[in-house]
């Protein structure tokens, strides 16, 4: 019966299918959309961070400031393949430029995957110096830098009674680095013993552990964590954007959604509409002995079908505007904010589909309740009047 009424007003019920089909679509475009962002975004994380390597530093405690020192990269060393203590300071160069200093010692390299891409590596001279490649390229045009010729940079230190000091050091870069994609392309970095004697520290500002695969990562930090100290890794950074870009789609679905409020409308008002059309139905069908839930089966059969069409038709729409999307925004992208690894816009998957499928569904039942519920309880007396 629900089917047949359908079939009887076509065009009504082809128009509550593109309501609700239109909804559909929007929510799974949008949240298509927000996903694909969310992919790219992690990817390039991906690309610029070791999901490997854990990046330890000192940890607060009631008890005061948990230091890292000989003993603890002993102990740190149970834990990774690789772990390399450094310390950190910052320089300004004459021209004003500002850079951090690591020193470290030769597995940090190694650990970071560094490459040269001209000189070489420090070796056992007295403060020599290797640049980040974005760094470098300032240095050279700020403060006219050359392999093997010294410049000069001040570290600020403090005294015993507070006050800062200005320490002027005499550094020979000796190489500098590919670029990398992240934070090493403005740091430089020199012998660890030297680093050490510059600062006057006798502890280390920090240690990168590396472990065998990133499915250890998380794992390995609680483990450290025991020790007092602070990790952090990449995927800290991923978990954030994830937070960030969850948020992000959910608003967007709350605005893409009122398509979605719109096609339950007019659910609504079409079977309500049909309610009174059918008065006559609903009191022959009580007089020949049909239930009230029959009745509200009836009707909530109808909105099923409606719901389940739309959900199907509003995949496939959403389908085809995900990837027009892709097709224009891609080129977008690439043309006005010169993004160009970017693989695919959007990212469409089962479960979004499913989603958008089931949402259909809900909407439409909701929204049948109502009408259903009143020719449910509709007086057969009053409705055979209508005869």
């Amino acid at each position: 019966m629900a089917i047949r009424q359908l079939r009887l007003k076509k065009l009504r019920s082809l128009l509550i299918l593109l309501g609700i089909a239109i909804g559909v679509a929007s929510v799974v475009a949008v949240v298509s959309f927000g996903e694909g962002l969310r992919i790219n975004a992690v990817e390039e994380i991906q690309k610029s961070r070791d999901l490997t390597l854990i990046d330890v530093s000192p940890g607060l405690k009631d008890d005061g400031l948990t230091l890292i020192s000989e003993s603890k990269v002993e102990e740190l060393k149970e834990y990774g393949k690789l772990v390399c203590p450094y310390v950190k300071d910052a320089y300004v160069s004459p021209s004003g430029s500002y850079f951090d200093l690591f020193g470290v010692q030769e597995d940090y390299s190694t650990a970071n995957e560094l490459e040269l891409a001209g000189g070489g590596w420090f070796e056992s001279g007295q403060n020599q110096i290797v640049f980040g490649s974005d760094l470098w390229g300032k240095l050279e045009k700020l403060d006219g830098a050359k392999i093997g010729t010294p410049i000069t940079a001040k570290l600020r230190l403090y005294g015993s009674d507070g006050r800062p000091v200005d320490k002027e050091v005499s550094f020979t870069p000796v190489g500098y680095l590919k670029p990398t994609g992240n934070e090493i392309d403005n740091e430089a970095f020199m012998r660890l013993e030297s680093a050490k004697e510059l600062s006057q520290k006798d502890y280390y500002d920090g240690a990168l552990v590396k472990v065998e695969s990133s499915s250890l990562v998380s794992d390995t930090r609680r483990q450290i964590e025991k020790l007092g100290l602070t990790t952090s890794s990449a995927q800290d950074e991923i978990d954030s954007v994830n937070r960030i870009m969850n948020g992000v789609t959910l608003v967007l679905v709350f605005f893409s959604s009122i398509t979605l409020l719109v096609g339950g409308l007019m659910v609504i008002n079409t079977m309500v509409v049909s309610v009174y059309e059918r008065t006559r139905e609903i009191g022959i069908s009580k007089a020949l002995g049909a239930s009230e839930s029959d009745i509200l089966r009836m009707f909530l059969a109808e909105c099923l079908f409606i719901g389940a069409l739309g959900g199907i038709f509003g995949d496939l729409f959403g389908i085809l505007l995900s990837t027009l999307i892709d097709r224009v925004g891609r080129p977008l992208l690439i043309s006005r904010l010169g993004i160009e690894n970017i693989g695919h816009l959007t990212a469409l998957n089962p479960e979004i589909l499913v989603a958008g499928f089931v949402i259909s569904l809900f909407v439409s039942v909701l929204s049948g309740i109502y009408p259903a519920w009143r020719a449910a309880k509709m007086d057969p007396i009053k409705a055979l009047r209508h005869l």
